[in-house]
């Protein structure tokens, strides 16, 4: 439990400054006051309403106004000052776990925004899913709790303090009681933390089977594997469930026992206080209501507590979660501000690059590559050369394990990537485009562009006519990852993306592969009309390219020949 403190420590935001938390703390502090002051000022009351022959009012009473008008109306100031202080407490402790989750969210999304691309292909981006769907709410409730949990106790003490000053004996005994209750419950504590670590597991599980079912949507349908993802969903659907049923029969039982004890120790209580104690009628009647509330405030106390110790593990989870990201910050692109391009005029050279992933072999082996400004490289090679790897290298995704990459001479360092993305258009065998217009595609890549840079990059990417013809034009939205469009138009509006980008050097990875005959050479007309003002590595076995380019280079066992 130490430890799910700790991260919830470790999670702590700014949004939760000192100011905030001392206010909240002088509202619990007057939220118990104010309470104790109202269960007090009953004895008095019902003094003057002639419950007892008690005689003057001494002490603290003795401020007091002496007839029942005068009573009444400072028990109903009483009244209102309590009730205006819960409304404010409440409203309080909301806003802070409001604004602590905004908060945890935000942070958490722009670590995983700025942790390496080597460190993001070893991830599960279900898990993320999970996070932000499901463990951050829990953070969430586990912060509302914990914000809560004071404002119970204060009150709690409160109506300690009015029952000890009525019958220290019985108050005492209720303590005690109190103190023996907890010290049985405490295993209920120990349960609900393992079972919000079960519910965790399950979260993330679900949140995997969905997220993996949507990303393959069209194969499980090409494979008629429908019947198997809705199996393997509703595993962990079940599983889910079976972890918060477990969750739920717990509290249940433990209110049922807790009910039962308590029904029966304060009948216990109130039974002493009249056959014993011989108190007057109004304290005894005070006292009566004091534990009859006091009691039930101690089972509200202990299933808050197991509702937050439930809850917890998700602190832990959430915490690990962004400080691995953070911890794999590539350097690049945190500060406030974007870089400008990181231009080059002579050349880009990869000086005995090497590289592997983990633990696997080494896929490149000393490559030596040297790029002119201006020119035009085809590579090529088998399956899994490695090819990939040197344009997320000459990317700026990638840092070599050793050897250098030169920019005129300057290494391309994990502080420089963030300018030297800028200045690099890709483009993927797979293109990716967003549910939105195409407009707003091509605006993702430069969001200031003018309709008519628009629609040149479009033109030079073989969409112009296309576009133009379409009923919306470009504020013709094209789908979820481009649903609408054929295979190749996909393909040609990204091309068009990267276009508007106006990078110094596009690297291409089989732009080609999912286009016609006329659509491939329209685009490899456009690639080599660029010849001369861009720098471009293409990634193809086409042998039209390969006559056309300045150099074409082979990736064989780890080395470019």
């Amino acid at each position: 439990m130490l430890a799910d403190l700790r991260a919830a420590w470790r999670l702590r935001s700014g949004q939760a400054g000192p100011g905030r938390l001392a206010c909240l703390s002088l509202l619990i502090v007057l939220a118990g006051a104010t309470d104790g002051m109202g269960l007090a000022l009953l004895v008095p009351l019902l003094n003057s309403l002639g419950a007892t022959d008690a005689g003057p009012q001494e002490g603290l009473f003795a401020f007091l106004p002496r007839t029942l008008t005068g009573l009444l109306l400072v028990f109903l100031a009483i009244v209102l000052v309590r009730a205006m202080v819960a409304r404010t407490r409440l409203l309080a402790t909301a806003r802070l776990s409001f604004d602590f989750a905004v908060a945890l969210r935000v942070r958490a999304y722009a670590a995983i925004a700025h942790a390496s691309w080597t460190y993001l292909q070893r991830q599960r981006t279900a898990d993320f899913h999970a996070l932000f769907s499901t463990e951050i709410d829990r953070v969430e409730h586990a912060t509302h709790l914990l914000l809560e949990a004071p404002a119970r106790l204060s009150i709690l003490v409160a109506h300690f303090v009015v029952a000890f000053a009525i019958a220290p004996g019985f108050t005492a005994l209720a303590i005690a009681f109190g103190a023996a209750l907890i010290w049985l419950m405490r295993h209920k504590l120990t349960e609900s933390r393992r079972l919000g670590e079960r519910a965790s597991d399950a979260n993330m599980r679900v949140s995997r089977e969905i997220s993996e079912f949507l990303q393959a949507l069209k194969l499980t349908k090409a494979y008629g594997a429908e019947a198997r993802h809705v199996r393997a969903f509703a595993d962990a659907a079940r599983s889910a469930e079976g972890a918060d049923l477990a969750a739920n029969r717990l509290q249940a039982d433990t209110r049922f026992f807790l009910d039962c004890l308590v029904a029966v120790a304060l009948a216990a209580f109130l039974w002493m206080a009249a056959s014993w104690a011989a108190l007057p009628l109004a304290d005894l009647l005070v006292l009566i209501l004091v534990f009859q509330r006091l009691l039930p405030m101690l089972q509200g106390v202990q299933e808050l507590g197991q509702e937050f110790f439930h809850a917890s593990p998700a602190y832990r989870l959430v915490a690990d979660a962004i400080e691995d990201c953070e911890a794999a910050a590539d350097g690049a692109g945190t500060g406030t501000g974007l870089p400008g391009p990181l231009a080059f005029e002579r050349e880009i050279r990869l000086q005995e690059v090497r590289f592997r992933y983990d633990n696997q072999p080494e896929i490149l082996r000393g490559v030596d590559l040297t790029l002119p400004a201006g020119s035009l490289t085809v590579m090529s090679g088998v399956s899994g050369a490695g090819k990939s790897t040197i344009l997320d290298l000459l990317g700026g995704l990638l840092t070599p394990q050793s050897g250098r990459i030169l920019i005129d001479g300057r290494e391309l360092s994990p502080t420089l990537a963030a300018a030297w993305r800028r200045s690099v258009g890709t483009l993927a065998q797979e293109a990716f485009l967003f549910h939105a217009s195409v407009r707003a595609n091509l605006a993702w890549a430069r969001p200031d562009a003018p309709d008519e840079a628009m629609q040149e990059a479009l033109r030079l990417a073989g969409l112009g006519d296309f576009v133009a013809a379409l009923p919306q034009g470009l504020d013709t939205v094209v789908g979820d990852r481009g649903a609408s469009l054929s295979g190749g138009e996909r393909q040609r509006l990204a091309l068009a993306r990267l276009l508007l980008r106006a990078p110094s050097l596009i690297l291409l990875d089989e732009p080609a592969s999912a286009l016609d005959a006329a659509n491939e050479e329209r685009i490899l007309e456009t690639i080599a009309g660029l010849k001369g003002r861009a720098t471009i590595l293409l990634v193809t076995h086409r042998p039209a390219v390969i006559a056309a380019a300045d150099r074409h280079v082979v990736l064989v066992e780890g080395r470019l020949v």
